[in-house]
């Protein structure tokens, strides 16, 4: 999954682009994963270009997708419609600093805070169990009685 989801690509990136082969709308993000291309990714790059490098990768993008436009106009129609969507979104301010986030090994997992306290709760018991036992120590059991051997 991509770090930054923009908003501001949603518009161009949701666009319907055609067709699938059992006729259900496909939009850029769908042609753009199907490709094996990360589409915000690509969508950043794009319009960081020009308008004429921004119109031929993308033309080359809607080319390559199965069941696409039928014709050269048609894909560079579709895309011409699509950088108007692009460009009409409104630029975004400069990247905040990435704030280093956590790894893994230094936050603790779910798995091991349920294991905490569970383990928690087990000395909880024992620790009142011990506080709430007898402390008298029960007499010795005279085994003279019971037919034992003498001594």
């Amino acid at each position: 999954m991509p770090a930054n989801l923009r908003k501001d690509l949603d518009d161009f990136l949701f666009a319907p682009v055609g067709q699938d082969f059992d006729g259900t709308p496909m939009t850029l993000a769908t042609v753009l994963a199907r490709l094996g291309v990360d589409p915000w990714e690509e969508a950043a790059e794009i319009a960081s270009l020009a308008q004429e490098p921004a119109l031929q990768r993308l033309a080359s993008r809607l080319e390559s997708m199965p069941n696409g436009p039928s014709s050269a106009e048609d894909t560079v129609n579709v895309a011409v419609r699509l950088l108007a969507l692009l460009h009409r979104a409104v630029p975004r301010k400069a990247p905040l600093p990435e704030t280093p986030r956590p790894t893994l090994a230094a936050r603790p997992s779910k798995r091991n805070n349920v294991a905490i306290y569970w383990l928690i709760g087990l000395v909880f018991l024992l620790g009142a169990q011990w506080a709430l036992s007898p402390r008298d120590t029960p007499p010795s059991m005279d085994t003279s009685i019971l037919g034992g051997p003498r001594p």
